[in-house]
Formats: structure tokens, sequence, C-alpha cells
């Protein structure tokens, strides 16, 4: 049987699966309830970098500077930095 619970604190990552299939999917849910798929290669990868990162003593970043690796690097803004006009229509 698969349990999948509320994400009471998003986003949430959810590793849904089928014990008679022998299936998985890893998804994330974010605070719109919007889920998505991710491939299990790429959470691999993903967390592979972490722990390398982590070992050369990088730290995690937060609130501000989340925010600034998102638009260096990603060409990203935060939705709260978006003018709401752009989302009428």
């Amino acid at each position: 049987m698969n349990i999948v619970k509320e994400c009471d604190d998003p986003p949430c990552i959810h590793v849904v699966f089928d014990v008679s299939r022998k299936h998985y999917a890893v998804f994330i849910e974010d605070s719109e309830g919007t889920v998505l798929y991710i491939p299990s290669d790429k959470i691999e990868l993903a967390y592979n970098l972490v722990v390398e990162l982590k070992s050369k003593h990088y730290k995690e970043a937060v609130d501000m500077e989340i925010d600034e690796l998102a638009r260096k690097y990603l060409g990203a803004e935060a939705l709260d930095a978006l003018d709401e006009d752009e989302f009428e229509e």
C-alpha cells in the first residue's frame, strides 16, 4: 500500500511506489499544489554534487543568497520580486 502524506511544509518531495509492479516515481510539490515529476537519476546527480560540495566546506545558501544564485546562474527571479501586473490578462 502506498500512502501519500499532505504537503504541510512545501516544497515537499514525494516518492510514490507500486509494490505489485515494483515501480516508483519521485515528485516535488510546491506551495501552490503543483506537482512536478523528477527522474531519480537527476536527483542522484544533484545529491552526489551536494555531498561533494559539503565535503569541500560549502554551505547551503539561505534567504537572499538563494535569490542571488537563481538570478545569477539560472536567470530566474523570485516570484515575489515579479510585478503582479505580469500575471494579469
